[in-house]
């Protein structure tokens, strides 16, 4: 078992003590809440999903006023801290969304990384040169393997850098090409294996 696995615990600590956290859980939040209740900043279902409603307006004003600033004032950061009459902090109530958001986070990375495919490796698995692939054969077959895992290296390193700006715009196309590359590979290696 990892030792540095999140936990609900960990994010309550590290709200407590980093006030760049606190504000990235408002923007977490936020995005968590209905496209209708964002435009409304106010919670009209109670879905268990963003903020609850005494704390909705406020929540989704800090978010805009961080996005917008790249900071918030010590006195925001003092009202999500405080605590509550059972002695949690007003932001500490939201931490099982917060990880449920971070473990989401993290399958995306991990199914970004760069895993090789058993079987091929190096020049053992290179293809013949253009002149010895027959000529009904895609053109496709004159790739070679070493290339095509380093370009989907680069490509996952950049999709691990966008996946915080949860924009399918920026995602899509990066991990559409690297699902073309392993799809390519996995069915060279079916036809040869």
């Amino acid at each position: 078992m990892e030792t540095n696995m999140l936990t609900k615990e960990k994010i309550v600590q590290l709200l407590q003590s980093d006030d760049r956290a606190v504000a990235r859980a408002l923007v977490v939040l936020t995005a968590r809440q209905t496209t209708d209740e964002q435009a409304s900043e106010q919670t009209r279902y109670l879905n268990g999903r963003g903020y609850r409603p005494c704390h909705a307006r406020m929540g989704a004003s800090m978010s805009k006023f961080f996005e917008r600033n790249g900071y918030l004032s010590p006195k925001q950061i003092a009202y999500w801290r405080a605590k509550d009459k059972t002695g949690s902090m007003r932001i500490g109530i939201y931490a099982g969304q917060l990880l449920e958001e971070a473990q989401i986070k993290a399958a995306k990375k991990a199914a970004a990384a760069v895993a090789p495919l058993p079987g091929l490796t190096g020049s053992a698995f290179r293809l013949p040169p253009a002149a010895d692939v027959p000529s009904d054969a895609p053109s496709e077959l004159g790739r070679d393997y070493g290339n095509d895992m380093e370009h989907r290296m680069i490509l996952a390193e950049q999709l691990g850098d966008v996946l915080d700006s949860d924009d399918p715009s920026i995602i899509d196309p990066i991990a559409n090409e690297i699902s073309e590359i392993d799809a390519f590979w996995a069915k060279i290696r079916q036809q040869r294996g």
